[in-house]
């Protein structure tokens, strides 16, 4: 799915659009810096000299079980940033937590990261099939 396809669609399936490309790059040049990585690098999770948490998952659906035991304490609103294996600028939509898996649940693989607790963490699904958790 280019990533065309894949912003219509997850808007579609959210019933919204994406932040507008200055908000989002506005985000996301403060998560860089904010977690020590080089905005330059396609896979942000590399990007990071030391994770906080990493979580090998085998399929699709471990690892929706394993994202949603690491959201299960997490309540209320969260970034999903599409990085989808491309260079920025990538879409960002804002979501509740519950959304999340369900949404996730229709749509064929892409790395993504999440933006959690107003951006102290960031958990990135890899195409390594690896969770990545960075923490401030």
């Amino acid at each position: 799915m280019d990533d065309s396809n894949l912003a219509t669609t997850i808007s579609q399936l959210l019933g919204r659009d994406p932040l507008p490309p200055d908000r989002a790059a506005t985000l996301l040049e403060s998560l860089a810096v904010r977690h020590g990585i080089d905005p330059r690098f396609v896979y942000w999770w590399a990007g990071k000299a030391t994770s906080d948490q990493t979580i090998q998952y085998d399929s699709s659906d471990e690892g929706l079980s394993c994202l949603a035991e690491q959201l299960a304490e997490v309540d209320g609103e969260v970034c999903l940033v599409a990085s989808d294996e491309r260079a920025l600028p990538w879409p960002i939509w804002t979501l509740q937590a519950s959304e999340l898996i369900p949404l996730l649940g229709e749509l064929p693989f892409f790395e993504y990261f999440l933006v959690l607790d107003d951006g102290a963490t960031l958990l990135f699904d890899t195409h390594h099939n690896t969770l990545v958790v960075s923490r401030e």
